[in-house]
């Protein structure tokens, strides 16, 4: 009867917090939804725009927003010493591209220089120094706290409830 007793106290506790993830799930979707360009705020010139860049092992990844079809030249850039630089020249469709380039990696700070009409933008791209990268939001704050709170209340639940029905083995405190 006891065991049965906590397992549907953590079966309400559980569905008690349910809803309330579900919903900033929903809402999250949703701000996720609006316009891709409202992100691509590192203008390059006024057709040309960085949306995200990021070094994927020895490749650097960078999506560009474009309002028309253009080629771009993307040159390897932060090497230290002498030595040839990767080049790639990339045509562009309008919208978001993605264009990834084989970089020497060489001490965490790397990056491209991006060639587009008459101006060269240089883009640094760091490696990342968290266990858990990206680019979190309130919702994921939100599922964290009540993650941790859940996991708190059912521990105490469970210590609680061993104490009480005499399962625990350990000597009382007395002071």
């Amino acid at each position: 009867m006891r065991p049965i007793f906590i397992a549907l106290l953590a079966l309400a506790a559980t569905a008690l917090f349910l809803p309330g993830a579900v919903v900033a799930q929903d809402a999250s979707t949703n701000a996720t939804a609006t316009n891709a360009t409202e992100e691509c705020t590192e203008r390059i010139n006024e057709y040309t725009a960085i949306c995200s860049a990021e070094l994927d092992g020895s490749d650097v990844v960078v999506d560009i927003y474009t309002e028309g079809p253009q080629t771009v030249t993307v040159t390897e850039a932060f090497r230290r010493g002498s030595g040839v630089l990767e080049q790639r020249r990339v045509a562009l469709d309008a919208g978001r591209n993605t264009v990834r380039l084989t970089v020497t990696v060489d001490g965490g700070s790397e990056g491209v220089t991006i060639a587009a009409g008459q101006t060269l933008y240089q883009k640094e791209v760091r490696t990342s120094s968290t266990i858990v990268a990206g680019p979190f939001t309130a919702s994921d704050t939100q599922a964290a706290g009540v993650g941790g709170a859940l996991g708190v209340a059912l521990t105490t639940l469970y210590l609680v409830a061993r104490r009480v029905y005499g399962k625990t083995e350990e000597a009382e405190r007395v002071a």
